[in-house]
């Protein structure tokens, strides 16, 4: 037990840097995506296609990668997230240069991979924490997310000065922070991050569990019949699903009402800031109050968030950019509660492809989403889409108030 506390400031430190180094690279490429896409293509039509083929990657890799994480451990499963959208980058670069745009998506799906590994590597800080810190601990590496993706827009100038030393195109150029970030992340998380943070969780889960007769792993079906899982699973899909539909349709709203694109540039920073910023306040008042608490307080803030967006004016920025910033506030709440109420459900042997089935089905809600959005928006308008969203969320509030809180099974 000594070893483990001792080893564990370590562990979350390369946890953390390795994020950071991750979400430099993902925020650069996933911002530019759109941009050299309409210029292979000639058009605006097809710009959102590296961004919801990236999305995709993310979600479809989450299963396999933690499937891997259960047999052998999450650092290889973290590192090869990383590696692989280092290949992605590479392969995106080329698509740029030679004006394919069939590689340039392919290397997309393989960059999206990157965000498997960000998500999960929540999971992991939480494997090495009791559980009184689990909160804390997973609000710290959502948090590094904020610091990745403020870094990486000012690395432009550093990345085009160094593509054009190594003779690479200057649109390609903005992968190369995309390279060099994401082979750091996982070089830091092949070096350091031992010992393995499942080897710890099950560590403390002997310790606990010391004198009482040792719990087997339940098969899938039995664990998605705990009213703890169901609970979490329906709070990081339902909140994912609501804040993507709501803020993915937020700019052409903004626009179709005359905002300038400064404003529609300060509406999403506001929003991303809300998403991450409030992560280590979220994991404090997560471990203070109560996982099922706070699930509770997400919900009231992300439907306050969409019914203000959705009710105020469209000429009224400063109610509209608000909700937003709290629509990404309320999805921090949730995202972080629900994530330590699904690990709390589940013994160290169950965690890994419970976890990863859990990041599937929210990526795949969050890509239903922003095309369910788009469509709302376009029939009935962004007062229906917000207004559907704050009925949606109201199912997880209900959930909060209705079951009386469990103790965890580590």
């Amino acid at each position: 037990m000594p070893r483990t506390t001792s080893s564990r400031g370590r562990l979350m430190a390369t946890l953390f840097a390795a994020q950071v180094c991750g979400s430099t690279g993902h925020s650069i490429g996933m911002a530019i995506g759109g941009i050299m896409a309409a210029g292979i293509t000639g058009t605006n039509t097809w710009s959102g296609m590296p961004v919801a083929v990236g999305a995709l990657g993310t979600a479809l890799a989450s299963w396999p990668l933690s499937r891997l994480m259960e047999r052998a451990g999450r650092r290889p499963g973290l590192a090869l997230g990383y590696g692989l959208a280092v290949l992605g980058a590479l392969v995106g670069m080329v698509g740029v240069t030679v004006g394919s745009f069939a590689l340039l998506l392919g290397g997309m799906a393989l960059f999206g991979v990157s965000q498997t590994s960000n998500l999960l590597s929540r999971y992991a800080a939480a494997d090495v924490s009791p559980s009184a810190q689990r909160g804390r601990a997973m609000g710290l590496i959502v948090w590094g997310s904020s610091a990745g993706s403020m870094v990486g827009p000012n690395l432009m100038e550093p990345a085009l000065r160094l593509g054009a030393s190594l003779g690479v195109a200057p649109a390609a150029s903005a992968f190369l922070i995309s390279v060099a970030g994401y082979a750091v992340a996982a070089l830091l998380l092949e070096l350091f991050l031992r010992p393995d943070p499942l080897a710890v969780a099950r560590q403390l889960h002997e310790t606990v569990s010391f004198g009482h007769a040792a719990q087997r792993a339940r098969a899938l079906g039995e664990i998605l019949t705990d009213v703890r899982v169901q609970l979490a699973l329906a709070t990081l899909t339902i909140s994912q699903f609501v804040m993507i539909s709501t803020t993915s349709t937020s700019p052409v709203y903004l626009h179709d009402h005359g905002h300038t694109v400064q404003t529609i540039g300060v509406a999403v920073a506001l929003h991303l800031g809300g998403m991450y910023v409030a992560s280590p306040l979220s994991g404090w008042l997560c471990d203070r109050l109560g996982r099922l608490p706070m699930i509770g307080v997400g919900a009231l803030v992300l439907t306050g968030a969409v019914l203000l967006a959705g009710l105020a004016p469209g000429s009224d920025r400063t109610l509209v950019i608000l909700g937003l910033f709290l629509n990404g506030v309320g999805w921090n709440f949730a995202f972080v509660a629900g994530s330590a109420l699904l690990t709390d459900a589940l013994s160290p042997a169950e965690r890994a492809s419970t976890q990863g089935l859990a990041d599937l089905f929210m990526g795949l809600m969050g890509a239903f989403g922003s095309a369910a959005g788009g469509m709302i928006l376009g029939v009935w308008g962004f007062t229906v889409l917000n207004t559907l969203g704050a009925a949606l969320v109201l199912g997880p509030l209900g959930a909060t108030l209705l079951r009386r809180p469990v103790f965890s099974r580590t």
